[in-house]
């Protein structure tokens, strides 16, 4: 049986899978999956909402790994679209192959600090001292978890862990004693590692894949949600060195320091703060900042100290000494992490404040004081010497992926400019399910206050109009609060919820749940919310999403780009606007029986030449002129 059959309507995945129905675009992807794998090529795939890419690349994969005994990693930038692939997905794969005479096993993998480690447990349980706070109960829990548990990783705990006890649970790779250690037997990273060496198809994150952390062997990579990509590898390949970090690390190292009787690591964990401290401080009024009260989104540094504060070194040299000191006893695991810690805090400061082609650097005064950061400009020529060396096979797929130059733009800033491309629309009918009205009539974003008072004004009349829930999305926090505050007075007879800092999951399952509710997002929001169904059926784009122009990061890859002979705007900007906007207009239909309408707020769609290049990126849809058409729409 070929990969034709399985996709044919009497095949297996239609005796597997109820309901599933032929569709050419899964086809088609699922073919140049297949070839792209038979013939060690990269391949950049567009696939459309509801073409489904999951099971249109893992398909193929799983046959070329299953007859040619190899092994495919699979990575993904969210969590949830991991676990959905290893729960949902992959389960009907592996029945699909089944039903072929072929066993497939598949494994997930997350970083090692994901996983919780029996031995600082049981460490901890002995050491009540070192908790913060009265956690034992949480402990206790834990411990009887991990007896049976079949993977260890932190989504998977029976009981929520506070951040500041994780951290004294997670496992560390710095003080790991590996097979030699007593509780080798019961390590949950090496469970998984282990089924992983035994899967032919491994799921893992973009965090995981780019970390430089030893990965399974692998035959072929395909990255899902790659339109994450660039950003996860500036996340990745940056540096930051905060007063935060500092703090906590000598708060610990002083804890420490007292629960062992150690005076002088307790006073070079007391230098290194002040000194640290003194010396961010400097370097941020040097760029410019005022002060903790500087409302700006940060200055670039143009010039620094070559080095490190001494006393931060100190503070290393004093946590090695310590540790010496106390070898053999159980303070000797956390004093190695201290020090890993401090060595790591000493590198990423000296990566900041040494220039190097082609970064970022800048410093920025916030809450929680002052912080240096760096980023790379050229993504695509550290993910080509890093990630594709190997010139394995690799698959990069997407729902939104092309701008206004098709992908050509999207390959050239990963460093795949030479991959073949493949684009597919979605298969929902568009044209009667969805439209879209561009309001003209509104103050540009530059006038904030008058434009947030004219987003609000409309979102309150286009709430009115909508029976089921509706989606406003900004790119802005402070816009999203002063709107919200708006209409919580303005609309009364159904929830008005915003995005806070974290727990954004309930949020949307509470939103699901309610079937007219409002929320109003940020960033995250803008991508990868999947809510079918009247549930959600309208969506309020409050503004054109493109970059911060007034972060030093932005200001930097202006400055680069123009140095290498190219344009801000149209080469960047502009490209990346257009694909975040197709994101924020893909959250609206999500099933073959959805409706709903998108509704853009920003004037500039139609008053600007560039305007066209995001109507034109969008899918052919119904055009919207007033309140009452959109009224009329859902009648």
């Amino acid at each position: 049986m070929e990969l034709d059959d399985v996709f044919a309507a009497d095949g297996p995945l239609s005796r597997v899978l109820e309901g599933w129905e032929p569709r050419a675009q899964q086809e088609a992807m699922s073919a140049a999956v297949a070839r792209a794998l038979d013939r060690e090529e990269s391949l950049v795939v567009e696939a459309g909402t509801g073409v489904g890419k999951s099971l249109a690349y893992l398909l193929p994969a799983a046959l070329w790994a299953a007859r040619g005994a190899k092994r495919v990693l699979v990575s993904t930038h969210t969590r949830a679209l991991q676990e959905q692939l290893i729960n949902g997905d992959l389960p009907v794969v592996a029945r699909v192959l089944s039903d072929m005479g072929l066993p497939l096993k598949t494994a997930m993998l997350m970083g090692s600090d994901n996983y919780l480690c029996v031995q600082r447990l049981c460490r901890l349980r002995a050491q009540p001292a070192l908790l913060p706070g009265a956690q034992d109960e949480v402990l206790a829990r834990l411990d009887e978890w991990a007896r049976d548990a079949q993977t260890g990783h932190r989504s998977a705990l029976p009981v929520g862990v506070p951040q500041t006890l994780w951290e004294k649970l997670a496992r560390d790779t710095d003080i790991c004693l590996g097979p030699s250690g007593p509780y080798w037997d019961r390590c949950l990273w090496r469970r998984d590692r282990e089924r992983c060496d035994k899967a032919q198809i491994v799921v893992i994150n973009h965090a995981l894949l780019l970390s430089g952390a030893r990965l399974p062997p692998h035959d072929a990579l395909i990255l899902d949600e790659a339109h994450n990509l660039e950003e996860a590898a500036v996340s990745r390949f940056g540096c930051e060195a905060s007063l935060g970090r500092i703090v906590a690390l000598a708060d610990e190292a002083r804890t420490t320091a007292r629960l062992c009787g150690d005076d002088p690591l307790s006073a070079a964990a007391e230098a290194a703060l002040g000194a640290s401290g003194r010396f961010l401080e400097e370097v941020c009024r040097n760029a410019g900042l005022t002060g903790p009260d500087d409302e700006t989104s940060g200055r670039l540094i143009e010039s620094s100290p070559e080095k490190a504060p001494l006393q931060l070194l100190g503070l290393e040299a004093a946590l090695a000494a310590s540790a010496a000191r106390q070898e053999g006893r159980p303070a000797e695991a956390d004093l190695r992490s201290l020090h890993s810690r401090a060595a790591h805090l000493g590198h990423d400061l000296g990566e900041i404040l040494k220039p190097a082609p082609a970064t970022a650097r800048w410093a920025s005064w916030t809450r929680r004081g002052p912080e240096l950061r760096s980023a790379p400009l050229d993504v695509g020529r550290r993910l080509s010497e890093s990630l594709f060396a190997r010139g394995l096979p690799t698959i990069l797929t997407s729902a939104t992926l092309a701008s206004g130059d098709g992908l050509a733009g999207f390959k050239k800033r990963v460093g795949l400019p030479g991959a073949r491309e493949l684009a597919l629309d979605s298969p929902y009918d568009y044209r009667t399910q969805a439209a879209l009205w561009c309001v003209p009539d509104l103050p540009e974003p530059k006038d904030e206050a008058a434009h947030a008072k004219a987003i609000a004004a409309h979102c309150s009349e286009i709430v009115a109009r909508v029976p089921g829930g509706v989606f406003i999305l900004f790119s802005s926090w402070k816009t999203l609060r002063k709107v919200h505050a708006s209409l919580r007075k303005k609309i009364k007879d159904r929830p008005v919820w915003a995005q806070g800092p974290s727990g954004h999951e309930a949020l949307l399952d509470q939103f699901a749940a309610a079937g007219d509710a409002v929320l109003l997002g940020v960033d995250t929001f803008w991508q990868g919310v999947d809510v079918p169904g009247p549930a959600l059926s309208c969506v309020i784009l409050t503004k054109l999403p493109f970059p911060n122009v007034g972060s030093p990061l932005e200001e930097a890859r202006r400055r680069w780009l123009e140095e290498n002979g190219l344009e801000y705007f149209p080469d960047w900007s502009l490209p990346k606007a257009v694909m975040k906007f197709r994101q924020g207009f893909g959250r609206l239909i999500r099933a073959s029986a959805d409706r709903g309408v998108v509704v853009c707020l920003d004037s500039r769609l139609l008053k600007k030449g560039y305007g066209k290049v995001f109507l034109e990126a969008l899918p052919s849809c119904k055009r919207l002129e007033s309140l009452d058409q959109l009224e009329s729409f859902f009648k």
